[in-house]
């Protein structure tokens, strides 16, 4: 038997730039509880690759992560929250409430990227050009941790 909820109990709260405060309020909310955080990111790809001489391979898979997350735009932002067993909140649902946070800055039209990567999110059903016109200004998220 799997510990993990169904994915159709799970609710993905999809965090756009008009409803960034609500979210974090709901966060603020359920955060004492839940103090445990997963995290996952999509940026654009790997376009850079390190030179240089490495202690080992771990050193070079992180410098060519470091590398490119320091210079490349974040496109989503997924948190996820749980107790120390594990448990998700619910919200004020009968759902495990999650959250994707669609941020702004990234321009498939002018910023650097690996095709494959794109292609990869353009079929997961990223719309970049929504991301653009309503996604979160990274600064404004910055601050709502304040």
């Amino acid at each position: 038997m799997s510990l993990l909820p169904k994915s159709d109990s799970i609710q993905i709260r999809e965090v756009w730039n008009d409803n960034l405060e609500e979210e974090f309020a709901l966060i603020r909310e359920i955060v004492d509880d839940y103090p445990y955080i997963a995290m996952d990111t999509e940026f654009p790809g790997i376009v850079l690759r390190p030179v240089g001489n490495f202690k080992s391979s771990y050193d070079y898979h992180y410098q060519t992560l470091k590398d490119n997350v320091d210079m490349l735009k974040l496109i989503q932002l997924g948190l996820t929250f749980s107790d120390e067993k594990g448990n998700l909140p619910t919200c004020g649902t009968d759902k495990y409430c999650i959250w994707q946070f669609n941020f702004c800055e990234f321009n498939v039209d002018e910023d650097v990227f690996a095709n494959d990567s794109i292609e990869l999110l353009r079929q997961s059903g990223i719309d970049f050009k929504k991301h653009n016109e309503k996604g979160i200004d990274a600064m404004r998220f910055v601050c709502m941790g304040d």
